[in-house]
């Protein structure tokens, strides 16, 4: 390799012109391979960018699709909703599955209103003011009887009557809730029930009837009075 370089050799000049040139073709083609290459870069992002503005944009859910989907996932709005489907269907099998996923979800809407009643009871056996205040309502017309005593109607005395009773010496007999009989009517559900100690026999039958509002049930009437006649279980 020394020869290309040696003064002495009289074919350096071609020789180092032929060195010349095929450096020259060397950057050339480097040269291309880079442009070559951005433009497949600046190719790629062009694709990119079409297949972006194709797509079509998704769109922010509006209050009334919320409040759409709320109510489909609302078991009790959903057993009103299959009720009329099926008065309003002629077709045989169409009326059968509408009855089909009437029975499932009027079995999730009993379901909660027994959820609210089990929160009653808790409260009155816990002799919790605070639970027994988020289980009523906060209207003037709820109305509770207690055995024994007459009607009291408005949020402040049904709570009130509660809070004196939770006070009162010996505390709260720790009653449970049997033979619970749910009855659903729209937005409105109310719970028949025998109430009694654990483990003894019926004392009291009761009535707590419920009000939804705002997906949830609250209570609106209890009343309960003792039982003197015992009769056969159903």
């Amino acid at each position: 390799w020394w020869r290309w370089w040696s003064p002495g050799d009289s074919s350096a000049g071609l020789r180092g012109r032929h060195v010349g040139e095929r450096s020259h073709h060397c950057a050339l083609l480097k040269l291309a391979k880079n442009i070559a290459m951005r433009q497949r870069v600046a190719l790629s992002c062009w694709l990119a960018a079409a297949c972006a503005a194709l797509q079509p944009a998704a769109r922010k859910p509006t209050p009334r699709t919320r409040r759409r989907s709320s109510e489909q996932t609302d078991p009790v709005l959903e057993v009103e909703r299959l009720e009329n489907a099926i008065a309003a269907s002629t077709e045989p099998d169409e009326q059968k599955e509408l009855a089909e996923k009437l029975g499932m979800s009027r079995m999730s809407a009993e379901m909660s209103v027994l959820s609210a009643n089990a929160a009653f009871y808790d409260a009155f056996q816990s002799c919790d003011v605070a639970k027994m205040k988020a289980v009523w309502s906060d209207s003037d017309d709820v109305t509770c009887v207690h055995p024994g005593h007459p009607l009291l109607s408005g949020a402040d005395r049904v709570l009130n009557s509660w809070r004196a009773l939770f006070a009162s010496a010996g505390g709260m007999p720790k009653l449970e809730a049997q033979r619970q009989r749910v009855v659903l009517r729209g937005s409105a559900a109310w719970v028949t029930c025998n109430e009694a100690p654990e483990g003894e026999p019926s004392a009291l039958e009761a009535i707590n009837v419920f009000e939804r509002r705002d997906g949830r049930w609250y209570m609106v009437h209890h009343q309960a009075g003792p039982v003197f006649v015992q009769q056969p279980p159903q």
